[in-house]
């Protein structure tokens, strides 16, 4: 997924001069701004004619305008770009083929856009030859990575599938999910997580291949920068709530904003700010101001370093959610010593222990997330106490260069068994 910040992280982990490093992207989407030192391969297609009058009939229901640019060179980035195919499409055109020419990816019913998908990626394995395939997600990556498998049968190379937040701990509960990530499971060589909790999940269902050990997806933190921002003021001496406003297919903000509400007295004198905000969410939020409720705000979209430093200003966080994995905002707040209020459908617990250095509670308990937003924000012994508390744990599993080596190993490991196994074969 090229456009995904953790992707960005993930690359700018790896040390670009050891590995020859070629992305194949999900979509017509630009890729991360800053993505550097790798081949990107895109899926142009060839201008001819009956393609051409095919896609001008598909614009025309899709845009409502008939006309169709000519071809034109996309613009070039700090990466190199490969084209499958001869011609590229200009932008806005490529654009429109994602939503109107796509095609399912298995029995979960994923849609990919069909000069994204696995006939194309196939074709790009076949002239690379690589010796490692890393699918990074499994719904938009790893089910496409997948059928590209079936293709290709036994040309097909050593793959290593690695599961972000919801891939497993949320699908398994749909029967198309469930069976095509059992098959993923089942075909993979290396799987890599950020939580034990996914780990047993995929041994669960049925994993043959090696599960690596587990470290966060998303890349570690500068720590010196991170010390810098949450030693300006003490968590206790903070008048700030931050709340994740996702609500969508995981996202629970309303259940939060529902507890925000029920301890409102205990919030007269402290700011509430929702960042990544839902359209649903963010009409009750301004509700809840205009009412005088609650003095709460709506974050624009922040720069990572930005980010950062609004965490440092929260003396509580809260995120509700029915699924995640090592939420990357959770791990940038406790680093910025904010008092996290997590929920149980995710893996805090291998992160803050309940009720010390932070609140681990139910998706659907309103009243428990109220309760411990009381305490957060009234027990200053508490937050002091969780601050120093997480900051030591930040210091051992988070520092950027023991992630980059973490990331380094991972790969390493690989080569390493994938060099025994030649050899036992011969």
């Amino acid at each position: 997924m090229q456009m995904s910040i953790h992707v960005g992280r993930w690359i700018t982990s790896m040390d670009r001069r050891a590995w020859d490093l070629h992305l194949f992207p999900v979509n017509s989407r630009e890729p991360m701004e800053g993505l550097s030192g790798v081949t990107i391969h895109r899926p142009f297609l060839r201008a001819e004619p009956r393609l051409l009058q095919h896609i001008r009939e598909r614009w025309s229901k899709a845009c409502g305008n008939g006309r169709l640019n000519g071809i034109s060179q996309r613009r070039t980035s700090a990466n190199t770009v490969k084209a499958i195919l001869p011609l590229p499409l200009v932008e806005e055109v490529e654009r429109v083929l994602d939503r109107i020419l796509r095609i399912r990816v298995g029995e979960s019913r994923m849609m990919s856009p069909l000069f994204y998908g696995p006939h194309v990626l196939a074709r790009v394995i076949r002239r690379l030859q690589p010796d490692l395939i890393h699918s990074m997600e499994f719904q938009h990556a790893g089910y496409r990575v997948l059928r590209a498998k079936e293709l290709l049968g036994d040309r097909f190379p050593p793959w290593l599938a690695t599961n972000w937040g919801s891939d497993i701990y949320y699908y398994q509960r749909f029967d198309g999910h469930r069976r095509q990530i059992k098959r993923l499971l089942e075909n993979i060589d290396y799987y890599s997580c950020e939580c034990e909790r996914d780990v047993r999940l995929a041994t669960e269902l049925g994993l043959k291949g090696k599960a690596m050990p587990p470290f966060p997806n998303a890349g570690g933190m500068d720590l010196t920068l991170a010390n810098e921002l949450r030693s300006r003021v003490r968590t206790s001496s903070r008048r700030l709530v931050v709340v994740k406003g996702y609500q969508h297919f995981a996202g629970r903000a309303m259940t939060a904003l529902d507890a925000l509400e029920r301890s409102a007295d205990a919030l007269q004198n402290f700011e509430v700010v929702l960042f990544s905000v839902s359209r649903e969410v963010a009409r009750r939020a301004r509700e809840l101001k205009r009412r005088g409720t609650l003095n709460v705000w709506i974050s624009e979209q922040l720069p990572h370093e930005q980010m950062l430093g609004l965490h440092s200003r929260a003396r509580v966080y809260l995120a509700v959610s029915i699924s995640d994995a090592i939420s990357t905002s959770l791990l940038e707040a406790i680093a910025m010593g904010a008092f996290p209020i997590q929920t149980n459908t995710s893996c805090c617990d291998e992160w803050i222990t309940d009720g010390e250095s932070g609140f681990i509670v139910g998706p659907d308990d309103v009243e428990g997330i109220a309760e411990s937003v009381r305490m957060a924000v009234t027990d200053d012994k508490l937050v002091d106490r969780a601050a120093d508390l997480n900051w030591t744990t930040v210091q051992k599993r988070l520092d950027q260069r023991e992630v980059a080596r973490q990331v380094h190993d991972l790969y390493e490991r690989i080569f390493e068994d994938l060099s025994k196994r030649r050899e036992k074969s011969l």
